[in-house]
C-alpha cells in the first residue's frame, strides 16, 4: 500500500528499526482479554506460564492479524515477533505457538522442552516418535542444535507441527518493558502527522463541495476516529447510523452515547426485521454472497439519506486500506452505486490500527466496550466475514441472540442436506466452493462439497421455489428446464412490463412467449426456456430475462427500485416491482435490485453457465457504468 512513512526526528535515528510483520501489518495494541487468552493458551500448549512471564508480562504487546483458517495474530513484544496466538476451531479454544525467534529465546533460557531429531525426517505431519514430553508442544532441534521446527503431542505420538524456513534472530530488547502511556509519548509526532493530514483532507473537501457533512457512525473504532477528525476539521456534522436489526446491544448504547456526548443530531436508518424475512428468500449469506448488506444496510441508508439530503451530502466514513484488498484498491473519495447521491470520503484511508488506538487513547475518545470483551470486529453479529472465534464470543455474551441465528441455520442445514459440521465449522459462510471452505471440509468424514446440488436446493428451499434442473448447451443454443412454469398466467402482465422496461421486445404465439433483442431470441414455454447461445450478448440478454423472472417471484420488498427510479414510475406489487409507462429503459430499477444483482448473479447464472465465478465476467455491467447512468439522468451531479 502507498502509505506515507513518518521519518524519525533528527538525533533519534538510532532509536528506529524496521519491525517486519506479515502483510498488511495492521497491528493493534493488546487488551486485557488478549493477555488472558495468551496466558491460558501458553499454559495449555507448554504446560506452564513461564513463557508468558518472560516474554509478555508487564510489556506493551501488539497483535497483528495474519492469514489462518480462523483467527490468528502474530504477537509482538519488545521489538520481536515471538509467536502466534490462534483459535483452533477443532479444539474450540485459543492456542499459542512459538515462531523461530520465540523458540530461539525459549530454548536458550530454558523455558520450553526440546528434543533432537534427524532433520531429514522433519516435515509437517510426520510422526517422529512416541510422546514423552510433559507439555503439548516441544521445540525440534537437528543434530547440530539448530532449531528446525515444532512438534505437537497427538494422542501418544509426537507429530511435526511446523517447520521453520525463515530464521530471524531476536533483537536485544527482550526484557524491555513499556506502558501504553510511554508508547503514546514516543509516537506523538506520528500521531500528529496523520491527524493534521486527515483534518486538511476533510477541510479541503468540505470547502470544495459546499455540501452538508454527514458522518456514518457504526459504533466501531474506525468511524469513531473519522468522526473525531471531522469535528476537529469543521466543528460540526450530523451522524448517520444504520441499525441493521443485527446490531449488538452495546453498539446501540455506544452510538446513542456518542451522539449525546458531542451534541450531534443522530439520523437513524432502520432495517427492522428485513434480514429475518429475506433469509427465507436468499438463504444464509456468505463472504461471497453478501445479499444481507444490500437488504439491511445499503437500502435503508439510501432511503434515509435521500429523504434527509435529497441534493446530496458529503459522507465521511471510516474506511481503511488495511481492512481488505478491495478497500486497499479503493480511492479516498468515491460514490456507492446503492447510495449514488452521497459523495463518500475516508480521511483515515492510510491509517493502521495502532495509529487509531494511539489517537483514541490520546484524545480520550469513547470507544465501544465490546473491544475490551474480546470482539475483534463490530457490526452484524451473524456476519459471514466473522471467524468462529468471534461467533463464540457472541454466543457467550449474547446467547439468546445467537440461538435465534442457530435455529435459522439448522433449518437450512437440514434442507440442504448438510452435516452438523456445516454449522459447527461455519461452512455456511461461503456460498462458492472456496479454498477456505475446502480446507475445513477436509476435516469432515465422508463429506464432499457439491456446489451445484447445494445451489439447486437453495433455490427450491427458498420461498421463490424456482430452479434450473436441467441445462443442455450447444455451440449456438441453450435449453433450460426449470422445476415449474417460469411465466405463469398470474404474473405475465408484470413479466411483459418488466421486459419492456429493459428494452426487450416481447410477444406471444400460441403457448410460447418470445423475447427478442438485437442479438438474441429467447423462447419460454411452460417450464422450458430456450435461448441463442455462444456470444456475450446472448448471456447478458438471458441474464436480464432471468433477473426479471426471479424478482417477480422473489421480491424482498426492499423498495430499492422505487427509491431510485428517476421518474417515479415504479411501484411495488404482490409480484414485485411494476414499472409504468412512459419508462425510459434506464435499467436503474434492475441494477439496484438485490435479487437480480446477488441471487441471480451468484446462484442462478452459475448453474446455467457451469461457472461459479460467472458474475466476474467482463460483459457484465459494472458499478462505474451504473454511476455514469445516474449522472446522465441527473441523479448525481458532475464531480467537483
Amino acid at each position: 500500500y502507498d502509505i506515507p512513512i513518518v521519518k524519525p526526528l533528527p538525533g533519534q535515528e538510532d532509536l528506529f528499526f524496521i519491525l517486519k510483520l506479515t502483510e498488511p501489518g495492521d497491528a493493534r495494541p493488546a487488551f486485557k482479554i488478549d493477555h488472558e487468552r495468551l496466558v491460558d493458551a501458553i499454559k495449555y500448549d507448554y504446560g506452564s506460564d513461564k513463557i508468558y512471564k518472560e516474554f509478555f508480562e508487564g510489556k506493551f504487546i501488539l497483535l497483528n492479524k495474519v492469514p489462518h483458517w480462523d483467527q490468528m495474530w502474530e504477537i509482538i513484544a519488545s521489538g520481536n515477533v515471538l509467536g502466534q496466538l490462534y483459535y483452533d476451531p477443532f479444539k474450540e479454544r485459543w492456542r499459542f505457538r512459538l515462531n523461530y525467534t520465540g523458540a530461539y529465546i525459549a530454548v536458550s533460557q530454558g523455558l520450553v522442552e526440546y528434543i533432537r531429531v534427524d532433520k531429514r525426517r522433519v516435515f509437517r505431519g510426520k510422526i517422529i516418535g512416541e510422546a514423552t514430553s510433559s507439555s503439548r508442544q516441544v521445540v525440534l532441534l537437528d543434530e547440530t542444535g539448530e532449531i528446525i521446527g515444532l512438534g505437537e503431542v497427538v494422542g501418544d505420538k509426537l507429530v511435526v507441527m511446523k517447520t521453520f524456513k525463515e530464521k530471524r534472530l531476536p533483537i536485544e530488547m527482550i526484557n524491555r518493558r513499556a506502558s501504553f502511556e510511554e508508547v503514546l509519548k514516543k509516537n506523538e509526532y506520528a500521531i500528529e502527522f496523520y491527524r493534521e493530514k486527515s483534518i486538511k483532507f476533510i477541510r479541503k473537501l468540505y470547502e470544495k463541495t459546499g455540501k452538508k457533512v454527514v458522518v456514518s457512525y457504526s459504533g466501531g473504532k474506525d468511524s469513531l476516529t473519522a468522526l473525531s477528525l471531522t469535528l476537529e476539521a469543521i466543528g460540526d456534522a450530523e451522524l448517520l447510523f444504520n441499525d441493521t436489526g443485527l446490531e449488538l446491544p452495546d453498539t446501540i448504547k455506544n452510538v446513542e452515547y456518542v451522539a449525546r456526548k458531542y451534541g450531534l443530531k443522530l439520523n437513524l436508518a432502520t432495517a427492522g426485521d428485513a434480514f429475518w424475512k429475506a433469509v427465507w428468500i436468499f438463504g444464509p449469506p456468505g463472504k461471497d454472497y453478501r445479499w444481507c448488506c444490500k437488504i439491511t444496510k445499503l437500502v435503508p441508508l439510501a432511503r434515509v439519506a435521500k429523504n434527509k439530503w435529497p441534493d446530496g451530502a458529503l459522507n465521511i466514513v471510516g474506511q481503511r486500506a488495511y481492512e481488505s484488498i478491495d478497500r486497499a484498491r479503493s480511492p479516498s473519495i468515491w460514490r456507492n452505486r446503492w447510495i449514488p447521491h452521497l459523495l463518500s470520503a475516508s480521511p483515515i484511508q492510510e491509517w493502521n490500527q495502532l495509529l487509531e488506538w494511539l489517537y483514541i487513547r490520546k484524545y480520550k475518545l469513547p470507544y465501544n466496550p465490546l473491544y475490551e470483551k474480546g470482539f475483534e470486529r463490530l457490526g452484524c453479529y451473524v456476519c459471514p466475514s466473522s471467524t468462529l472465534a468471534e461467533f463464540k464470543e457472541v454466543a457467550r455474551t449474547y446467547p439468546c441472540l445467537w440461538k435465534r441465528w442457530l435455529d435459522v441455520l439448522e433449518y437450512w442445514r437440514r434442507k440442504l442436506d448438510q452435516p452438523e459440521e456445516w454449522i459447527k465449522y461455519g461452512l455456511w459462510r461461503w456460498l462458492t466452493p472456496a479454498v477456505a471452505k475446502h480446507r475445513l471440509a477436509r476435516h469432515i468424514e465422508n463429506y464432499t462439497i457439491d456446489w451445484k446440488n447445494e445451489y439447486i436446493k437453495r433455490l427450491l428451499t427458498s420461498t421463490i421455489n424456482l430452479a434450473p434442473l436441467k441445462i443442455v448447451r450447444s455451440s449456438n443454443h441453450i435449453e433450460i428446464t426449470f422445476n415449474r412454469n417460469t411465466a405463469e398466467d398470474s404474473v405475465q402482465q408484470q413479466f411483459y412490463n418488466n421486459l419492456v422496461m429493459i428494452r426487450k421486445k416481447v410477444y406471444r404465439i400460441n403457448d410460447e412467449i418470445i423475447i427478442e433483442t438485437k442479438d438474441t431470441t429467447i423462447k419460454i414455454s411452460g417450464e422450458k426456456m430456450k435461448s441463442d447461445w455462444g456470444k456475450e450478448e446472448n448471456l447478458e440478454d438471458l441474464a436480464d430475462v432471468l433477473k426479471v423472472i426471479y424478482r417477480i417471484y422473489g421480491c424482498a420488498k426492499c423498495g430499492s427500485c422505487v427509491l431510485w427510479c428517476p421518474y417515479n414510475l415504479v411501484k411495488l406489487t404482490k409480484y414485485g416491482p411494476l414499472p409504468n409507462p412512459p419508462c425510459s429503459g434506464c435499467r436503474i430499477c434492475l441494477e439496484v435490485c438485490p435479487i437480480s444483482e446477488v441471487l441471480v448473479e451468484k446462484i442462478v447464472l452459475p448453474l446455467i453457465t457451469d461457472d461459479v465465478a460467472v458474475w466476474k465476467r467482463q460483459s457484465r455491467r459494472h458499478g462505474t457504468e451504473i454511476i455514469e447512468t445516474f449522472r446522465e439522468i441527473g441523479v448525481i451531479p458532475e464531480e467537483v
